[in-house]
């Protein structure tokens, strides 16, 4: 799960890992990701390649959506285009 903070921060909200700050306000950002079940889950923001950890097997999800959370403020906006599922 990815999320963002009021300067645009791009963050990994398992550990904190700061993937990129292209999330500023009208900012448009493309979010790619691989995930090889057993292996490894990539993210790449907008087009570079920004995260990667290890993937257990099973069984998993796709799901895309904007939340805030309790300890964000104001309203925030996400506009979502061109979303694609691929399955090998």
């Amino acid at each position: 799960m990815l999320a963002v903070e009021r300067g645009g921060r791009l963050y990994a909200v398992h550990g904190g890992t700061t993937l990129s700050n292209a999330g500023t306000v009208g900012a448009t950002v493309r979010v790619n990701t691989v995930h090889q079940v057993g292996a490894e889950h990539r993210t790449y923001i907008n087009g570079s390649l920004k995260h990667t950890y290890a993937s257990p097997g099973g069984s998993f999800y796709d799901k895309f959506g904007a939340y805030r959370t309790n300890s964000g403020n104001g309203t925030a906006t996400v506009e979502w285009s061109n979303v694609r599922f691929w399955r090998k």
